[in-house]
């Protein structure tokens, strides 16, 4: 068996997947797989990975496109034959060594579920690294547990994104990580690492720069799939918390109305009769932040909106110096 599957989604990526699949082809670590999983794509993708004749790597289609990706990742980890299962966007790509780091990674942390690593953010001839390796790669590797997880993510600083995450086989809940029956079509990454981290508690980080996140892309899901409330209900916060500590149940009930926010302020110009958060809100452990979130919904629509792209393009500035 190989050490490592790597999983990648491929739906109308047809100028960007040569990049993707030339990255993990080029690897310094070759004891891998590499899945496909064409996803129907209505483009060229289909005959840009007919391309590639590599016994490393397996094609598998989807007969319907399914929002995010998310069944075609979970086909991809029913199909791999590895210890761990390593994930990659098909719009985005690897550093040479990512594999390599994260194989280090693995045999530092034996007993760990999940790994992640630095990546880089670019957008034609801007990037920069992402906020938690800046802040945090002068440590090199280290544990980072589900208090540290949530806090970090709470102000912006996530540890891991899809294209650097790896999974070990044997992790419980592998099998139905990504939300694909849940009917969201954006988000559910972020739900497949935290129900990771609530489930086993822990992840191994590797100071590296594993990928570079391409924000440019064609048909990238964040840019055109709606928000959706349907990952934060009460019933998945009771799914997520039954096995947490008070204090990281309150931290959890924080990421949940930050998420709130977020779709409240990302569905501005949808046409929604009406913003209304307060049934949805998680008060106890967090009140301020909710009653604040309530104001916010109150707010006219045109006013919220102007509010919304004013604030965009402050946080471009700032990234931009």
């Amino acid at each position: 068996m190989p050490y490592f599957s790597v999983v990648i989604p491929v739906y109308n990526k047809g100028p960007h997947i040569q990049r993707s699949i030339n990255s993990v082809l080029g690897q310094t670590f070759k004891d891998f797989e590499l899945i496909l999983v064409n996803d129907a794509s209505t483009d060229n993708s289909l005959e840009e990975i007919k391309h590639y004749n590599d016994n490393r790597i397996r094609t598998l289609s989807r007969v319907q496109p399914g929002p995010g990706g998310y069944a075609a990742r979970n086909l991809g980890i029913n199909e791999s034959q590895a210890e761990w299962v390593a994930f990659l966007d098909a719009d985005d790509e690897w550093y040479p060594d990512h594999l390599e780091k994260m194989y280090l990674l693995s045999n530092q942390f034996p007993y760990v579920c999940f790994m992640g690593c630095g990546w880089e953010n670019r957008y034609g001839n801007w990037s920069k690294k992402a906020e938690y390796y800046q802040k945090n790669h002068v440590r090199k590797a280290h544990l980072i547990d589900i208090a540290a997880y949530l806090n970090n993510v709470l102000i912006n600083q996530s540890p891991v994104c899809t294209s650097v995450a790896c999974v070990r086989k044997s992790c419980t809940i592998i099998f139905e990580l990504f939300p694909a029956n849940q009917r969201a079509k954006r988000g559910g990454d972020l739900h497949a690492w935290l129900k990771i981290m609530c489930c086993h508690k822990q992840m191994a980080w590797s100071g590296h720069v594993g990928a570079i996140y391409h924000r440019d892309s064609v048909n990238m899901v964040t840019r055109t799939a709606p928000y959706s409330y349907t990952l934060l209900s009460k019933d998945i916060y009771k799914e997520l918390s039954s096995s947490l500590s008070l204090y990281e149940k309150i931290l959890l009930k924080k990421y949940f109305n930050k998420r709130l926010g977020n779709v409240m302020k990302g569905n501005i110009n949808a046409k929604y009769s009406k913003i209304i958060l307060w049934d949805k809100l998680y008060w106890r452990g967090d009140f301020i932040m909710t009653f604040y979130l309530v104001l916010i919904s109150l707010i006219p629509r045109p006013i919220l909106k102007a509010i919304v792209v004013l604030r965009g393009m402050v946080i471009k500035i700032k990234l931009s110096i």
